[in-house]
């Protein structure tokens, strides 16, 4: 993975292809409001459906989000980096086009040591979807990834076969915690607290 490149090509506005740590995902930088309109029209995805943000500290998720919560902040430690996507308020700095206009962005700080590098190199978070076109199968391999998608993205970086598993999404509500949709972490979030 050429990490100097790849942060070039975000910077440039373009699309980037690669493994995260759950499944293959298409990425651009996430402050770029034209990478954001681009990726949803490669993937045909409907402007309702949110995309989520990859950081690589907790300190940048603060400067993203507000209010963070005792109970919100006991998650991030304990579960990340890792497989959980946790809805938080979001701030002005992060584009309504990212979340339907919502009040809350789901964010992850990914157990990828090459996408923490690429975060920290650009100096931003990067927005993700996986690497399908709207309602077809994750994606495992390069191979796998519709040509319709390949063809409009700048860098696509080949790391093999992964075993793909979804990030369960968490959000805290009146000081309980709810499953959004179950994933590798389901068991361990509910039995944390």
């Amino acid at each position: 993975m050429n990490i100097e490149e790849i942060v070039k090509v975000l910077e440039s506005g373009e699309l980037v292809i690669s493994p995260t740590d759950t499944v293959y995902g298409i990425m651009g930088d996430a402050l770029n409001k034209e990478s954001i309109r681009l990726v949803y029209e490669v993937k045909h995805r409907d402007y309702k459906k949110p995309l989520i943000l990859l950081m690589n500290s907790i300190d940048m998720i603060k400067d993203y989000t507000l209010d963070i919560s005792d109970k919100e902040m006991d998650l991030m430690k304990k579960f990340y980096p890792g497989c959980m996507t946790l809805l938080l308020k979001r701030n002005t700095k992060v584009d309504g086009m990212i979340c339907n206009n919502g009040e809350y962005v789901g964010v992850r700080i990914p157990d990828n040591k090459d996408l923490l590098s690429i975060i920290d190199k650009l100096g931003r978070p990067v927005f993700s979807t996986s690497c399908n076109i709207s309602g077809n199968d994750v994606v495992r391999s390069v191979d796998e990834i519709d040509e319709e998608i390949t063809s409009k993205i700048k860098y696509i970086y080949d790391g093999g076969y992964i075993d793909s598993v979804s990030s369960t999404v968490v959000r805290i509500d009146n000081g309980e915690v709810v499953i959004l949709r179950e994933g590798s972490l389901s068991d361990e979030i509910k039995n944390y607290f």
